[in-house]
């Protein structure tokens, strides 16, 4: 989508988690603020720009931050300045980024930047796909990446590799309760099958 001020052509910018965030805490920002954060139309053309122009392109711009709560296409790999990045293999997951994905997901306020970092990594061989291979996991790597992350990434990639997740851990969770109920039921059994013990009196 495009702005159009005078003869001149504005990309709208697509919505970061900064954007994401921003908007959540600034819901009733006025309509040449919003402009301004998603177009590089300089306000002094906005004032000038008519009326309706700018109040349907910011009622586009506000309906779309409704629109990205909807999970879109799965990116397993995404390319960022140069560089490529995959989204997190659940099988190759290692302790230690498991745990520090569970805490940082149960903060309040969440920190949507740092979580990010984690389901995405870089790549470190031109396998793509499937075949993708990721950097191994450093917290500290994944802290660099926070504020390129959040003003660059598209909020449409990130909540579809959410949603990924929670998948993932709804089925992690589901296998677990299924082997604690046939462990418990195969104890059952066989102490159901254990001789009683008669104590006689003396």
């Amino acid at each position: 989508m495009k702005l159009v001020v005078g003869k001149k052509e504005y990309p709208i910018k697509p919505i970061t988690i900064a954007d994401y965030e921003y908007y959540t805490d600034n819901t009733e920002v006025d309509d040449i603020t919003l402009l301004t954060r998603f177009t590089d139309c300089p306000v002094d053309d906005l004032k000038k720009a008519n009326y309706q122009q700018i109040k349907f392109a910011a009622r586009m711009i506000r309906s779309s931050f409704g629109a990205e709560s909807d999970k879109g296409k799965l990116e397993l790999v995404f390319e960022l300045d140069g560089i490529r990045y995959g989204l997190y293999k659940p099988s190759e997951l290692t302790y230690e980024e498991w745990v520090n994905l569970e805490v940082f997901m149960a903060q309040t306020p969440i920190d949507l930047g740092l979580i990010a970092t984690h389901l995405y990594k870089p790549l470190k061989s031109d396998k793509t796909g499937e075949e993708r291979e990721l950097i191994d996991y450093d917290l500290s790597e994944c802290q660099s990446r926070i504020e390129l992350f959040k003003t660059k990434v598209p909020m449409s990639i990130i909540l579809s590799a959410f949603f990924f997740t929670a998948i993932f851990v709804q089925k992690l969770t589901e296998s677990f309760l299924d082997y604690t109920e046939k462990e418990n039921k195969k104890t059952m059994e066989q102490n159901k099958k254990k001789p009683k013990i008669i104590h006689q009196k003396k």
